[in-house]
């Protein structure tokens, strides 16, 4: 799933699922809604939406108490994985492009969403015709695009980490370890995380040429002049309310650093050694920009679906977007499984098409992410990055 398609979740279009019985316990869940509460800076009488599943039923729960405690008004919506394959396999492929006028109206009503993750099939929409989830997408974007202008508090639980029995299977982990992992994360004191990311902020100040590199060929410089950065620290401060858009954007476990690329200026390759699109590997995958944008892609396996996907996206799906470096000491989990594991401190993420989320302006239908395990980031010639550590 990709960052854009959480943020759908604002219209309760987002992949969701019940869960599994055997799911290991959570820690004191009043504690985690009291966090999620203060990351998100509800003041009272503002209005928030607290989205989730079946399974986390309990913590919604508390979530809107915790809001009630400060004087803001909460609503509970749950999806389901059911819900979303249904209304592929059941609802008129006519419908794909209606105005989203209800969505619209969701987005400006509240000050605030609290997201908690609820995926667990990797494949939920193998099999649906990409022209109709492209449809969808596209018929969406005002949606995203009404989000952003209105500084919307955004606070995400999971981060694509939610400790599923599915993403341990995938990480090649124990579900025990996942979740024992994923909530040490989950607790980094935000401050700690803060200060790693100003620090990154202050090298990247002075813009220039930024390079990515690897072992695997991976070559891409790209302008990141006046470019400002996004950070997740894991609770919002002032200065980035004042910001607005995508620095009001929490991710927990957090812990990254994002900003995107002067447009036109990427230039180079990409090469990923495994990724992942809609539960499918793709080994050996090859990005190759010029100008800005996606001149060549090509892979060793599995291409298919990624290909499908962009030959029916509209326009922006050709320029590159942004990196994400990962700031959380405590995470500790494989970045060679296909999976992205965004917060991972040194990890670097690459972002095509569709950037709202690291602060980009590119609202395009198609969005693609991939991780390189590994890599160096030079800004101006200065490592901040060397081989998969933060310098």
């Amino acid at each position: 799933m990709t960052r854009r398609s959480i943020l759908l979740l604002l219209s309760g279009a987002c992949v969701a699922t019940l869960g599994s019985a055997q799911q290991p316990r959570k820690p004191d869940q009043k504690a985690i809604a009291h966090q999620l509460i203060a990351s998100a800076m509800l003041r009272e009488g503002q209005t928030v939406r607290i989205a989730g599943s079946v399974r986390d039923a309990g913590l919604m729960e508390d979530l809107a108490i915790e809001a009630q405690k400060v004087g803001a008004q909460p609503l509970l919506t749950i999806w389901s994985e059911r819900l979303i394959r249904r209304s592929y396999d059941e609802v008129p492929a006519k419908y794909d492009d209606q105005e989203p006028k209800l969505d619209l109206a969701l987005v400006k009503q509240f000050d605030a969403v609290i997201a908690i993750d609820f995926g667990e099939s990797e494949a939920l929409l193998a099999g649906v015709p990409e022209e109709r989830i492209a449809a969808r997408a596209k018929a969406g974007a005002p949606v995203g695009e009404a989000f952003f202008k209105r500084d919307v508090h955004f606070v995400n639980l999971g981060n694509g980490l939610y400790p599923t029995a599915t993403l341990a299977k995938r990480l090649g982990i124990t579900q025990t370890r996942l979740a024992a992992g994923f909530w040490k994360a989950v607790a980094v004191p935000p401050e700690q995380i803060q200060a790693v990311g100003e620090r990154l902020r202050a090298a990247f100040a002075s813009g220039g040429t930024v390079q990515v590199t690897h072992a695997n060929g991976t070559d891409l410089k790209f302008d990141v002049t006046d470019r400002t950065p996004t950070i997740s620290g894991g609770a919002l401060t002032q200065a980035q309310a004042e910001q607005g858009g995508a620095a009001l954007l929490t991710w927990l476990p957090a812990g990254e650093f994002q900003i995107t690329a002067v447009p036109g200026s990427a230039e180079g390759k990409v090469v990923i050694d495994k990724a992942l699109w809609r539960g499918k590997v793709i080994r050996g995958l090859t990005l190759v920009f010029s100008q800005g944008k996606l001149t060549g892609m090509t892979a060793a396996a599995g291409l298919a679906p990624l290909q499908a996907a962009y030959d029916a996206a509209g326009s922006g799906k050709d320029r590159f977007g942004a990196i994400d470096i990962g700031l959380n000491p405590a995470v500790d989990f494989p970045l060679t499984t296909g999976a992205i594991v965004w917060p991972q401190a040194g990890a670097v993420s690459v972002v095509l098409g569709n950037d709202l989320v690291a602060g980009g302006s590119n609202n395009s239908d198609f969005g693609f992410a991939a991780q390189l395990g590994g890599a160096s980031v030079t800004v101006g010639g200065k490592a901040v990055v060397e081989k998969g550590r933060l310098k």
